[in-house]
Order: structure tokens, then C-alpha cells, then sequence
């Protein structure tokens, strides 16, 4: 099953697994790791969401 792609969300997840690529780098390993656990958070609810919507329909 094919499913609508948000802009926002695919941009969202871009931005935030680009800044924290660069925290590893410039050796900011605790925003790293909070910018990591934030988008784990992010896509974990994403998805519950998803889950939910499609149990009710």
C-alpha cells in the first residue's frame, strides 16, 4: 500500500539527520545524541499515529 508523502515531514527528517551528522563531526556528542532520541521520538509517533488512524478506518 502506497501512501501520501508530507513535505514537511521528509524535510523534517532531512534537517535533523543533516545537523546531526554535523554534531558528530564538530564533536557535539550530547546534541547529537539529544537531536538523535528527538527524531527516534518523531518517527516513533509518526508512526503509532498511523497505526491508530488505520485501526479506527
Amino acid at each position: 500500500m502506497i501512501e501520501k508523502i508530507s513535505i514537511r515531514e521528509v524535510l523534517t527528517i532531512l534537517v535533523l539527520g543533516a545537523v546531526n551528522i554535523m554534531a558528530v563531526l564538530y564533536g557535539y556528542n550530547e546534541l547529537a545524541m539529544s537531536i538523535s532520541s528527538g527524531l527516534v521520538g518523531y518517527l516513533g509517533g509518526r508512526e503509532s499515529n498511523r497505526k491508530e488512524q488505520n485501526k479506527w478506518n
